[in-house]
């Protein structure tokens, strides 16, 4: 099968060459043949002529279902990341037989240490502190507040969840957590209490958002919640946007009530007039949360991980 077998990484960002230099090259040499493309396909013809006739695809980002009919051959994606169900259409996949992989957990220790190095950014005022400095000024009147003593509440304890959890302990901090299938043993594990989602909100003095973004996650997060936030309570979002209402998170940041340390985005990128960039009470980041050396290695692993089983007969971390 070996001589037969095209693997193709049609959109990696660059550097991903040197990256699959060693280990995870022969892996995939023991395959077939890889081919890298170190940049993103303008059009879907150019995607489609990448691709040819592989049989195994690599991706970065999102395949459309022109692309996915068109590629004959092809037999397994390897999605590098987690919400593959953004990017490919997992039914239409299905009907043509090709199976879909994902990477889960290739950041969880990297996005969870993004989370609380935004929440601690928010609560010691260290981005505006850093701009303002640039600019000449020298305040020490801008008040931040601890993090030790004061309440988190997490919403999703999966694996990113869980390594905030557990940060937060490490602060000192008194944690509680809304999961949709709560345990007594996960409770137990993680040294926390599981509450529902009102409450979350509603005690927390810090909330931060793990979960990821399904048909029934989005806009789980509503007004309502963002209404019972104490005065003075931050939002912290480094898992998707689209958790959260927009509108009702402008109008609580706008009043200046809460605050909010977002990494991601209704829209992305973030349009340049978007009004939340005025606000003085919002830390931001543009959706690299993930993005570390380390991350980026784990998740090129377990693609290729992917990639392997597949053509082994035992596929793992299949999504369809």
């Amino acid at each position: 099968m070996k001589n037969d077998v095209t693997i193709v990484f049609p959109d990696a960002g660059p550097g991903t060459e040197a990256i699959f230099q060693g280990p995870l090259r022969q892996r995939m040499e023991r395959i077939g043949r890889l081919i890298i493309h170190e940049s993103e396909p303008d059009s879907d013809a150019a995607f489609i002529d990448r691709i040819g006739d592989a049989q195994a695809v690599i991706l970065g980002w999102r395949l459309s279902a022109q692309v996915l009919r068109a590629a004959e051959n092809l037999k397994v994606v390897a999605f590098t990341g987690i919400g593959v169900g953004d990017n490919v259409d997992l039914d239409l996949a299905h009907s043509l037989g090709i199976t879909v992989c994902n990477t889960p957990g290739y950041a969880d220790t990297t996005v969870a240490e993004h989370s609380f190095a935004l929440m601690l950014a928010a609560a010691r005022n260290i981005a505006i502190s850093d701009r303002e400095m640039r600019e000449g000024a020298w305040n020490q009147s801008r008040s931040g507040f601890d993090l030790h003593g004061k309440k988190l509440g997490i919403v999703g304890t999966g694996g990113i969840g869980a390594r905030v959890a557990g940060m937060a302990k490490a602060f000192g901090m008194d944690v509680s957590a809304w999961t949709a299938n709560p345990t007594p043993d996960r409770a137990a594990a993680l040294d926390l209490t599981y509450t529902d989602l009102d409450t979350v909100f509603a005690e927390s003095d810090v909330v931060s958002l793990h979960l990821a973004l399904t048909p029934e996650t989005e806009g789980l997060v509503t007004a309502d919640h963002l209404r019972r936030m104490r005065d003075g309570a931050l939002l912290v979002n480094t898992a998707r946007g689209g958790l959260v209402a927009e509108e009702a998170l402008m109008t609580e940041l706008t009043s200046g009530r809460i605050s909010a340390a977002l990494d991601v985005f209704h829209q992305e990128p973030l349009p340049a007039d978007h009004p939340i960039r005025s606000l003085p009470n919002v830390t931001l980041t543009p959706h690299t949360g993930y993005n570390t050396p380390e991350a980026l290695a784990e998740i090129y692993r377990l693609a290729v991980d992917a990639i392997e089983g597949y053509f082994a007969g035992a596929p793992v971390n299949v999504v369809r």
